[in-house]
């Protein structure tokens, strides 16, 4: 009897169970954590969290919870919505995360306005609190594209009309020209000279030093070729800039006008340069259309108007953006193998269980397989 991977519809969800049951505490002792020390900075007595939860569609690589703080001050009842972002416990999606980065970077680009980013509000690097380091930020209001079910098969975007989605996309890529004209200086804390001299260089140093890690010791020969084609056709034009790292509609918030009010997850931001986020965003696009077998919803722009779009409103040429495909690609893969792993499927390491493998190897015109 051969050993099979998870079906796909119950991944995500297995992956989300993993990281729940590897975390340190029951919901209501984190709560109950996060009250007594929120009170403490707010300097109230009766403060309360109120509606504790985990939001739709929340990622696994850090903990996410939402809630309302009620509290007294000066004999006046105060209430906010506040999110808390707790550091990866046990499951460990990320090779060497320096978790205190994602909050900087909200600082940075709070502080310079043009990117609609929650409020941060605190960091805690008292492990004594949790075991954990964590931040606190403003919530922000909106509907989240989430990936599972793809949002263009089920969803608030599947069910909107043409020109409500056109709405959402414009205003969606607004945003991911904004994060690309955000200056690079601003971000002294995301160089890693260990890695290397420039920034993207520095990105290809960091995912092969994890590749050991990521994959359990056992990497795939695939993922060694595609890094290694990575290296000898790194685009010669690459220069500094400011990516977010995991741009995609998927890390966004729109209101009920469909306008982007949101950005989230900066866990991958760096200084590779501004064309990762093209690339990235040009691989989600298609993954969760054609990719999975789905017709790009009507008023949702196309990869043609997409390029377009970029162009003119980041005002540089986006040229060949394949290399930045293959490089989104080849860490996603990684990170569907350590996902994989962490929920012990027994062929995590095989590239006919990994369909963004097999396509990276396709878009390299790489060998695979024996």
């Amino acid at each position: 009897m051969t050993e099979k991977s998870l079906p796909a519809a119950s991944y995500e969800q297995e992956i989300f169970n993993s990281a729940s049951a590897g975390r340190r505490r029951s919901r209501e002792e984190l709560v109950a954590l996060l009250r007594t020390w929120l009170a403490d900075r707010f300097e109230s007595e009766d403060l309360q969290l109120l509606d504790p939860r985990t939001p739709l569609g929340a990622g696994t690589s850090s903990e996410t919870v939402l809630a309302t703080a009620r509290w007294t001050s000066d004999g006046r009842s105060q209430s906010r919505d506040i999110a808390f972002r707790i550091a990866p416990d046990s499951f460990q999606l990320f090779f060497e995360p320096v978790f205190e980065n994602q909050y900087r970077v909200l600082e940075i680009l709070h502080r310079e306005g043009s990117v609609a980013v929650p409020e941060p509000l605190y960091f805690e690097s008292d492990t004594a609190i949790l075991g954990l380091p964590f931040y606190v930020m403003g919530q922000v209001h909106g509907r989240v594209p989430v990936s599972s079910p793809p949002y263009n098969s089920a969803g608030f975007l599947f069910e909107a009309t043409p020109a409500q989605r056109r709405v959402a996309w414009e205003t969606a890529m607004d945003q991911l020209c904004r994060v690309a004209k955000v200056p690079v200086a601003q971000f002294t804390i995301l160089d890693e000279p260990r890695y290397g001299e420039s920034g993207l260089v520095q990105q290809l140093e960091y995912w092969k030093q994890g590749l050991d890690w990521y994959c359990n010791g056992e990497v795939p020969d695939e993922v060694h070729q595609l890094d290694e084609w990575l290296r000898s056709n790194v685009p010669p034009q690459a220069v500094n800039g400011f990516a977010w790292g995991d741009a995609r509609i998927g890390n966004m918030a729109f209101d009920d006008t469909f306008g982007c009010v949101g950005v989230f997850d900066w866990e991958q931001a760096n200084i590779g340069g501004i064309h990762q986020d093209l690339g990235w965003w040009l691989f989600f696009d298609h993954f969760h259309s054609e990719g999975r077998g789905h017709v790009r919803l009507e008023g949702l722009g196309s990869r043609t108007e997409t390029i377009s779009y970029w162009e003119d409103n980041v005002g540089q040429l986006a040229g060949d953006t394949t290399w930045y495909e293959i490089f989104a690609a080849y860490k996603v893969a990684i990170l569907s193998i350590r996902s994989l792993l962490l929920v012990h499927d027994p062929n995590a390491l095989k590239v006919e269980s990994n369909p963004t493998l097999a396509r990276a190897c396709q878009m390299a015109d790489l060998r695979t397989g024996p």
